[in-house]
């Protein structure tokens, strides 16, 4: 279904689609339930699927739009026939994965074959969780894997792409980092690109970008998903 909304001020008109569906993968992380908090409240989508690898029993997965798909990311099968939009958080760590080529696999193989099933099934904005100083010629392993990653991704040729590059990650995680959690609060007061960010601000950054995202490719720093209604795109 679709409606029309108007603003009187501004005579601004913009169509929006109650009926889309949403791909999240990394859902169980900590961005990546944000996502699902979030999608599952806006009124643009009518089904978010999350794609985890075993049922979750957390609150947020029990909302009626909410719809947990059991997946082998190592042989990744779409949940549904038509998407309109993708979300990925996928990500490891060296103390979860020490070795280096399943690092890769979890942080750049199984999103990029994410990105290219939902392709075929029509999906036309991708949004991912990248990282602040992703570049291919970092000498920072993560940083290198993050740029590569945004490298084969642009080529797939979706309608809008986003790149979040988030700073240090702030939120409630189920697991306790200790080098992290010691270095939130310096880093909390750091300015622009290097401030630590709370995790709904990259979900409702990358959701806001779903719904508004008129460039091909478009990067999102940390500094500005700090506030992310104020986000703007243009041609």
């Amino acid at each position: 279904m679709t409606i029309i909304l108007q603003n009187p001020s501004t005579f601004f008109v913009r169509w929006v689609d109650m009926s889309k569906i949403a791909w999240v993968a990394g859902a169980s992380g900590l961005v990546g339930q944000q996502l699902i908090a979030q999608l599952s409240e806006d009124a643009e989508f009518s089904k978010v699927i999350a794609l985890v690898r075993k049922p979750l029993d957390i609150p947020i997965f029990e909302h009626k739009k909410v719809e947990q798909f059991i997946v082998n990311f190592a042989k990744l099968v779409a949940p549904t026939q038509k998407v309109d939009s993708l979300f990925c958080a996928l990500g490891s760590t060296t103390k979860k994965t020490p070795s280096y080529d399943d690092y890769y696999q979890i942080d750049v193989t199984y999103p990029y074959e994410f990105a290219k099933l939902g392709k075929t099934k029509g999906a036309r904005f991708y949004g991912l969780v990248s990282a602040h100083g992703a570049n291919i010629e970092s000498l920072s392993r993560y940083l290198k894997m993050k740029g590569l990653l945004e490298k084969d991704l642009s080529k797939l040729g979706y309608t809008n792409m986003v790149f979040a590059r988030p700073s240090l990650l702030k939120g409630d995680r189920k697991e306790f980092r200790f080098l992290e959690k010691l270095s939130e609060s310096f880093v909390s007061i750091l300015p622009g690109n290097f401030k630590a960010i709370h995790a709904k601000n990259v979900a409702a950054s990358l959701i806001h970008a779903s719904n508004h995202a008129v460039e091909k490719k478009r990067f999102l720093s940390s500094k500005e998903m700090q506030k992310p209604g104020k986000i703007r795109f243009s041609n």
